[in-house]
Parts: structure tokens; sequence; C-alpha cells
């Protein structure tokens, strides 16, 4: 799918809310699908909330039981007491405490942006919880050279351009990041466009955009160091026309994990998986064939 200009309608996923036990929070899901067929967990971004998912988790609905949940602070999840609490390692909690709550033993793992490096830390640490894991465009390392000035600044303490982005000018976030995060005018619905904005119109939300990026870094150090005994297979989708995270991250990526391959998307930016929902589906379920790692880079 080149564009979303066409005749296609697409609509809000449907939503619920349950209460995580062990860790006393609320959290939004969407669940669709069969619950006989294997499981799949949608991680998001920003600025984004689970209805990114909204081509994706329909198209994979008729072979796997699909379930996509907002991260804390996000879409309809409930906010965290202390900004120092959002951390990627805490979102790894979140994503293991949710599939206990809904008794999903073992899952697929998809991720992007900030949902990569808590999609990884599940498979690190829960070996046995994750299948595989399917990841697109994120920073699991620290590498400012490879991110765009909006990501250097969210990553900066203090940093009054980050405030501004973030707090003060919601809209002029968003319109940036829709701009420069597409490829080539492509586009996504009003519905989800508006569902995205009232999350950066949310002053929770941006306390947990802003905490979570000046929190990112200590947790990249430490995977880092750990990110070969990360055994699990996975895929890394990337857009050939990532403007806010360069490509060569993705190549690294791919090197430093010991069962990963890497898929260039051509006609793709940062938001891949709604640029080109279809490729990313066929990706997955090509993937999701495979019985043994391959370690390759292949341009689409």
């Amino acid at each position: 799918m080149e564009t979303q200009k066409n005749t296609r309608q697409y609509h809000l996923l449907s939503t619920d809310t349950v209460r995580l036990k062990q860790l006393d929070l609320k959290l939004r899901y969407a669940e669709l699908g069969d619950r006989s067929k294997p499981p799949i967990i949608l991680l998001h971004g920003v600025p984004e909330n689970l209805q990114a998912w909204y081509d994706v988790a329909p198209s994979l609905a008729s072979d796997y039981h699909v379930w996509a949940i907002d991260w804390p602070g996000f879409g309809g999840s409930e906010p965290l007491q202390r900004p120092a609490s959002y951390t990627s390692s805490f979102f790894a909690e979140v994503v293991v405490a949710f599939m206990d709550t809904m008794q999903i033993s073992n899952a697929v793992l998809v991720a992007t942006d900030i949902g990569l490096l808590p999609a990884f830390l599940v498979g690190l640490e829960h070996p046995g919880r994750v299948s595989k894991l399917v990841v697109m465009d994120g920073i699991p390392f620290p590498r400012p050279q490879y991110n765009s000035w909006e990501l250097k600044s969210f990553a900066r303490k203090g940093s009054i351009r980050a405030k501004a982005l973030i707090e003060w000018f919601p809209k002029i976030s968003a319109q940036i990041a829709y701009h420069k995060g597409f490829y080539k005018g492509n586009t996504i619905p009003r519905e989800i466009q508006e569902a995205f904005l009232r999350d950066g119109q949310n002053k929770s939300t941006q306390i947990a955009f802003k905490s979570y990026f000046q929190n990112f870094r200590e947790q990249q150090e430490r995977f880092e160091k750990r990110a070969h005994q990360l055994n699990v297979p996975t895929l890394v989708l990337w857009g050939k026309h990532d403007r806010f995270i360069h490509l060569q991250l993705g190549h690294e990526i791919k090197e430093k994990l010991p069962n990963a391959k890497l898929q260039i998307i051509d006609r793709a930016g940062h938001y891949v998986h709604m640029d080109r929902p279809a490729e990313v589906v066929r990706q997955f379920k090509q993937f999701m064939g495979e019985s043994h790692p391959l370690r390759k880079t292949i341009a689409l």
C-alpha cells in the first residue's frame, strides 16, 4: 500500500480496559481474532497509541489472536505516579503483567519506535514467553548520531526545544511528525489522526512522552551490554526513507543480535506500520513461516 488515498474505510479499534493487579495499573487494550489462534501483541510508538495498528491488526486477525496495548500514560491507559517510572524496563514489566493477566503464556511481540527496547527486554529476560520478535524503526542503543534533531532534543534534560515540541505546541509537533514521518505525502485516516492529537493535548501523555525519552539512555546502555544474549528469532523492518532514525541503526541492530535479519522497506518512512501496512503484514507472515534464523539484508 503506497498511500492511504483509496476508497477503503478504516475505523478506530474497539477497546477495553483491564487492571494489572501486580502493578496496580489500568491498561487499555484492543483484542481481535479468535482466541484459539496464535497470539500477537502489538506495541506502539510515539506520538501514537494503540490505534496506530488500525490497518495491521485487522489484517492479522484472520490468522492470529491479536492484542494491542496502550503504554502507561498514552491513549486510555493510566499514567504513572512518578516521571522516573517511565522506563523501558518498566514497560517490559507491563507487557509481562498484561500477558499474565490475560493468561497469554507465549506470544509474538511486534513493536515500533519506543516499543522496541521493552520488546527486546521481554525477549531477553523472559525468553520462554516470546516465540518471535518483529521490530520497526526504534532506538535500542544509545546512538544520538543516528537520531534527528527532534529526538536529540527529547532526550536532553531541561531542553527548552523539547518542552516546546511536547508541551507547548502539540499540534505543531503532530504536523512535524506526520510531515517528516511518512513517505511522500502518505497519510492516515482523519479519526486516527484525531485520536493521536487528543493524546498530544493531554498533560499526562506529555509527561509520559518527555519522561520516557529522558530516562532512555541508561536503559539503552544496559541492553547494549547484553544484546548478544537475545536469542529470540527477530525480524527487523526498517523504512528506507526514515528521517527520524537513520537506517544504519537497523543494520547495527541486525549485527548485534545473534538471531536477527533485516528487511528494508522501500516507499516507507519512520511509520512503516502505517506507511506500508500490507507489506508489514506480508513480511510478518513470511517470517512466521520460517523455522530457522536467516541473517541477511533485503531491500524491497
